[in-house]
């Protein structure tokens, strides 16, 4: 069994921690909180901070690390550190999360209780696919997208690299979504967005 390393303490910390040890192939996990963010301490689980370590060092102790936070410019930075630094890069995956085997899953991916991915479906890498999501067949995810609780995606649909979906959103079939959209909760998406835009609402309008 592995030594687990989750780097980010905080509540996507938490989340990452029980699919981890659902997983069952853990035999230590621990934590290491970023400087850039509050953290939150679990017991029974050994928490280090960033500035009290030497980072090099300190990540080669274990077999895997996975970047465990929702803020995706955060997540890329904290990526990027281990792929220069050659450090395995964990993929966490829930026992109760559906995964079709004719789809992909990049490195460095959390995916929570009750999600579904679905045939032929691509998910880039670093990507976040909460609790009880739905990605549907023939769907593209580019890289550090954060799908939210419940948010559904119909087939053929493409989401451009570091976009965030709202908590219950949907997406109808063959929507091609930019990078760095914000959609936000409960949104109906029936249209294509551009990159960097902001939509809510039912149907889904841009706000910013």
């Amino acid at each position: 069994m592995k030594r687990l390393l989750i780097w980010g303490a905080g509540d996507q910390g938490l989340v990452t921690l029980e699919c981890a040890l659902a997983m069952g192939v853990y035999k230590e996990i621990n934590f290491l909180a970023f400087k850039e963010k509050k953290y939150r301490k679990i017991s029974g689980f050994q928490l280090y901070k960033e500035q009290d370590i030497m980072l090099n060092q300190f990540l080669t102790a274990y077999d895997e690390v996975i970047v465990a936070t929702g803020d995706n410019d955060l997540r890329e930075y904290k990526l990027s550190i281990l792929t220069l630094l050659t450090i395995p890069i964990a993929t966490i995956v829930h026992p109760t999360a559906v995964i079709s085997p004719f789809t992909e899953v990049g490195t460095g991916c959390t995916i929570l209780a009750n999600a579904v991915i679905n045939i032929n479906a691509a998910n880039g890498q670093g990507c976040i696919i909460n609790n009880g999501a739905i990605v549907e067949h023939d769907c593209i995810i580019g890289d550090l997208v954060n799908i939210s609780p419940h948010a559904a995606i119909a087939g053929h649909t493409r989401i451009g690299r570091k976009s965030f979906i709202g908590i219950g959103a949907s997406i109808i079939d063959g929507i091609v979504i930019g990078k760095g959209v914000i959609i936000g909760a409960g949104a109906a998406v029936i249209h294509d967005i551009p990159s960097y835009t902001v939509v809510a609402g039912e149907p889904a309008r841009s706000i910013k």
